[in-house]
This record gives C-alpha cells, structure tokens and sequence, in this order.
C-alpha cells in the first residue's frame, strides 16, 4: 500500500498545460489558507483567478457544495507563491461541527494561457489548511501578504473582463509608483538643499569664530596648527554627521544611555579631526545619502583622519540609512568610514545582527553581521530605542575586553 505522504503527492501535483506551464496547490502561509503557485511559461503569462469548487457529504448524509473565486488584481505572472485564506463557509465544510467526510474540492486556474483544472481529495486539502501538506516549490517568490475570497463586486466580473481589468490595476498602480518616486526625490533634494544650507551656515559661523585669533595669529607671525586636538583626552567620545537631524537623535540617546561613561557628544563640525585620536574609545554615527555616498560633513575630513593614528583604540559605529527606497546600498557609508580607522589601526567593536532588518545589499555587513548598529528611522524607527538600549549594553562589555 502506498502510504499517506506518496498519496498525498500525488493528489497535489501539479498539472501541466501544453505550454509547459505548471500550476498547483500547497499549503499556505498560516493555518486557514491554501497555497497557489505556479510556474508559468514566461514573464508575459498571467494568472487572473483561481476558482476553487467544493462538494462533499457529512457523516448525516448531508450534501454539501459552494464556490469561491480568487481574483489577482494586477495579474500574477512567471513564477509565484500566494496564500490564499478560506472563506468561513469553506472552513465549515473542512472542520465544522457536521464536516464533509467524503467528497472531492477543484480548483480552476484562468490565466492567458486559458484553464488548468486539479482535483484534490478532502484529506489532503486538510493536511494543507492544516499546514501538515506539501510545501511551496523551492525557488518560488513568497509574497508575505495573503488574498481574501472576492467580494461579490469581484466575483461577478466575467472572464472576458478579467484581463483588461488587471490592466487598468496595473496602470493605476504604476501611476502610485511614480507619484511616490516623484514625492521621495522632491523629499531627497529639499532635505540635500537644507543639508547645504545648513553646512554653509555651519562654515560661516566657524570661520567668522576663527577669523579674530587667525588675524592674531598672523599678525605675530604664528601659524595656526589645524592638527592639535580641542578637547582634553577622554574616555569615550561620541561624534557623528548628521544634515536632517536624525543622527545627532539617536547620538544624544546612545549618551543617554551610556551615562557619565561618556565625556562628550560632538558633532564632527565642531571639533578638529585630531580629536578623535585624542579618546581611548570613539563612537562615529554616519548616515548614508542618495545611493551609497557618506554624509557630506565627514566626506570633507576623510583625508585628515587618514593622517591619524588609532593603535591601541577602540572604535564603534552606527549608521542611519533607508532599507526601502535604497535597499541595494543600504547603509554602506559606515564601510567607508570603518576602513578609514582600521586602516590606522583602531580595532572595530560592536558589530551587530542583520536579523530584522529589510534590504537587499550593504557594504556594510562582514561575516553576515552589520559593521555596527543600524537604525532605520524611515522604516523602523519603532525599534531604535531598543536596538540603542541592546547595542550599548553590547558596547559596554566590548570595551571592557
């Protein structure tokens, strides 16, 4: 006898069209749901519906039957998983208080290639809403999102009707797209005009500061030695770049955090490079902009930190950037800003996990962890207080080591 799991298999799989397609049923992505997915012969075929039947008897001799259809609004298209959620009618059908003991459920794939039609059992439709039946093909896209039954608005939208109407979504939903890119550049470049107007503010007030003891000083013949430090040697110092304000936040609340531990809080315009040499231990917060590139106040002192010398420091950073609108360069400004001291020999600590976090590509991540705390203010900033919270308390115990 062939046993449970070969039968199972064997009802779910997939039936392939003369197009060599392939489209089949799953389970879905949580108890209650069946999963879709297909394999469909290129990027230009589509799937519109998937109409699920079912017809059944209880253990009283009842019959039972009902249909439901499932629309995809744009179409789904090439390679795809979706989970799909059942209908309380249908959950009775399976599970309910008279369920159906025998009897069979179809599901009707419509797509631009025409119709598939597989046949399942009751059994292993159960083990699937159960999520105890065959799992999503590998390689196969998940969408973290599920689909509802149609409303009866959606239902009653004919076959003939179904590719246009994916059309229309899809224009719709292009025309969001551009919408929102076009509201994010306005965003990027109004936030890039204050950064410049805030750094030719900041470079006036330091050199009128300057100007008087720079007349002094020429006037005696001294020159003035941009290479001594500022501040008087420390402990820890926390200095960052920040154009919007975000990262001078989450410095304040790094400090906050840390207590007494640390001596000062700076942003990297107001002190001389040399400083940062100058503390056993240095904190650097950086944001990433546009694609990829390093906060423009620490661009302008990378040359000078490379004259530095960081043997015997110790060195952590945290980094601001924006998993959703640059997920392919997320946050790779602290790279650069680590090579820099490494290279004069500070060690790096507090390297933190890329769990939770959503992005695609970063420079800034070594041995499958970030180079230092991430924080996602754009995206997740529900989560900076914590993560500050976990990454001091990591960074108190790394600085002691």
């Amino acid at each position: 006898m062939k046993s449970v799991l070969e039968k199972v298999n064997q009802l779910i799989s997939s039936t392939r069209t003369p197009s060599s397609s392939s489209v089949g049923i799953c389970r879905g992505i949580k108890a209650g749901h069946l999963g879709v997915w297909a394999k469909l012969r290129n990027d230009q075929s589509e799937l519109y519906r998937v109409i699920l039947s079912c017809e059944g008897e209880t253990k009283t001799g009842k019959k039972l039957s009902d249909q439901f259809s499932y629309t995809f609004a744009p179409a789904l298209g090439g390679r795809f998983f979706q989970s799909i959620e059942m209908p309380r009618t249908f959950k009775e059908f399976l599970v309910g208080k008279n369920p159906a003991i025998s009897g069979k459920v179809s599901f009707e794939f419509i797509g631009s290639e025409g119709k598939t039609t597989s046949v399942m059992e009751l059994r292993p439709v159960l083990r699937c809403y159960r999520l105890k039946g065959k799992s999503v093909p590998s390689g196969l896209p998940e969408n973290p999102c599920w689909l509802s039954v149609d409303s009866a608005e959606m239902a009653a939208l004919k076959e003939s009707e179904l590719k246009a109407y994916s059309d229309k979504v899809k224009a719709q939903l292009e025309e969001k797209r551009k919408q929102e890119e076009a509201e994010r550049k306005a965003k990027e470049e109004a936030a890039k005009k204050a950064a410049e107007e805030a750094a030719k503010a900041a470079a006036a007030k330091a050199a009128a500061a300057s100007a008087k003891p720079a007349a002094t000083a020429a006037a005696a013949g001294v020159a003035i030695d941009r290479s001594q430090p500022t501040l008087q040697a420390g402990r820890v110092l926390v200095v960052y770049g920040s154009s919007t304000g975000n990262t001078k936040n989450v410095a304040e609340s790094i400090k906050s955090e840390m207590g007494e531990a640390v001596d000062h809080v700076k942003n990297i315009t107001e002190i001389h490079p040399a400083d940062l040499a100058n503390f056993e231990k240095v904190i650097v917060g950086v944001p990433t902009w546009h694609i990829g590139e390093i906060q423009e106040d620490w661009g302008a002192v990378l040359p000078e930190i490379e004259a530095l010398n960081f043997a015997g420091k110790k060195v952590a950073v945290f980094g601001l950037g924006d998993g959703k609108g640059y997920p392919e360069t997320y946050v790779d400004a602290m790279a650069e800003l680590v090579e820099k001291f490494e290279k004069k020999g500070a060690k790096l600590v507090g390297m933190w996990p890329t769990d939770g976090y959503d992005f695609k590509k970063s420079k800034a991540v070594r041995d499958g962890k970030f180079l230092g705390l991430v924080i996602d203010v754009e995206n997740q900033d529900h989560l900076s207080d914590k993560r500050v919270k976990a990454w001091v308390a990591q960074l108190q115990k790394e600085f002691l080591g």
